[in-house]
């Protein structure tokens, strides 16, 4: 189970690296290390926003945000992969992708 999910963190750190395939400058730079090195899909799950504004700047918002979405439903779909037997008894407990809040409340004053 363990390749399974390198192998799944290796899907979602190529599409996200994808998007900057064809871009470039220094902020494009940083963000292509910062996916290269994050550790796991929580990591790449967090660096999503940060890669939206990279590319939002390159390539405007909404080229930008059409390609979050699909990164987005990527994880959501490897997410809802069936488990296997070997799953079923992981040695250490899987950490499940964090929810993000709607945007109604991040700014709930408005």
């Amino acid at each position: 189970t363990g390749w399974v999910r390198d192998q799944d963190l290796e899907e979602v750190r190529s599409a996200m690296l994808h998007l900057l395939a064809d871009l470039s400058g220094s902020e494009v730079a940083r963000m292509g290390m910062r996916l290269r090195y994050a550790p796991d899909m929580e990591a790449l799950w967090y660096l999503r926003s940060d890669l939206l504004n990279t590319v939002a700047e390159v390539q405007g918002s909404l080229f930008a945000a059409a390609a979050l979405q699909d990164i987005t439903a990527l994880f959501q779909a490897l997410q809802q992969q069936p488990c296997t037997e070997a799953d079923e008894a992981p040695t250490q407990t899987p950490t499940a992708l964090p929810q993000l809040p709607e945007p109604d409340e991040l700014h709930p004053d408005r």
